[in-house]
């Protein structure tokens, strides 16, 4: 009985470190962490916006990261849904999808704002309704039959806010009420869109058509603003739930360690990322399953 006591005290003293074995390898711990980049612009000026923060990561993490220039928020989605992404950052909107689908990513920063006590919190931006200024069209109703542009199926500013708008407002669909509506891609492009005169309207983010306000792209008075939304929380960084817990918070660190990402902050209009969990963005998924 004794012989069979000590063995089974030594096949559970082999056991134990394979479990603990077992349970690591079940997270990831890539060798090469993909960052993917959704298409708000121009894909050269991104990666240099992100720069800063990949240099910072592969600090902390001591092995390259990739910063992946993405043609659709679609193709980012997949990326994460497949694990060929780790880290990202969506639209509210391409998240609530991703949530849809049961994906499982974690948001956990996002840009700050100001709040009313002068406090960092989640910033916010919105949707607008933007024409040329000389066309004479004064709202929404001189739009119909009209053709539009739009960003990206899963852009919350660029599609998804916008058909709530046009459905409460005129009792129609977007698809009915426009005679033609076409993708630009990204904002940058839906801008260039109507200041060109491709389309007679397009809908936007804030953030973009400020910045094409203050790099010189639009002049001031040639495109008005007809219509805008209710703040929207800003675009979260989401990670991959099954990176390894170290993997995790050395990225948490880089990104609420504010002095090394200063330039790429405040391309933004930010002094840091904040935290942000899933409620932050229960608005959006209300949202998304009224379409």
């Amino acid at each position: 009985m004794s012989h069979l006591f000590f063995f089974i005290v030594f096949v559970a003293a082999i056991l134990v470190p394979l479990r603990a074995s077992a349970s690591d390898a079940a997270c990831d711990d890539p060798h090469v962490l993909r960052v993917a980049l959704i298409p708000k612009g121009n894909n050269q000026k991104q990666l240099q916006e992100f720069s800063p923060i990949q240099m910072e990561l592969e600090k902390a993490l001591q092995r390259r990261v990739a910063l992946v220039p993405s043609p659709s928020y679609a193709a980012v989605m997949e990326g994460l849904l497949n694990e060929s992404i780790d880290l990202a950052e969506l639209g509210p909107a391409a998240y609530a999808m991703l949530m849809d689908r049961n994906a499982a990513v974690t948001p956990f920063a996002a840009t700050s704002g100001r709040g009313p006590a002068g406090a960092n919190m989640l910033a916010t931006y919105r949707s607008i309704l933007i024409v040329r200024s000389n066309r004479g069209i004064a709202g929404i109703n001189d739009l119909r039959d009209r053709s539009l542009s739009l960003t990206d199926p899963a852009s919350t500013s660029g599609n998804l806010v916008p058909r709530q708008f046009v459905k409460k407002k005129t009792g129609q669909s977007i698809d009915n009420y426009f005679s033609r509506i076409s993708f630009a891609g990204s904002h940058d492009r839906s801008i260039d869109a109507v200041q060109k005169g491709l389309v007679d309207a397009g809908f936007v983010s804030t953030a973009r058509f400020e910045e094409a306000l203050k790099m010189g792209r639009i002049a001031p008075g040639e495109l008005a603003v007809l219509w805008q939304s209710e703040p929207i929380p800003y675009d979260p960084f989401v990670l991959r739930n099954r990176l390894c817990k170290t993997v995790v918070e050395k990225v948490h660190r880089v990104f609420f360690n504010a002095a090394p990402l200063r330039a790429m902050l405040e391309s933004r209009g930010a002094e840091q990322f904040v935290p942000v969990t899933n409620a932050d963005y229960q608005v959006i998924r209300d949202l998304f399953s009224e379409r």
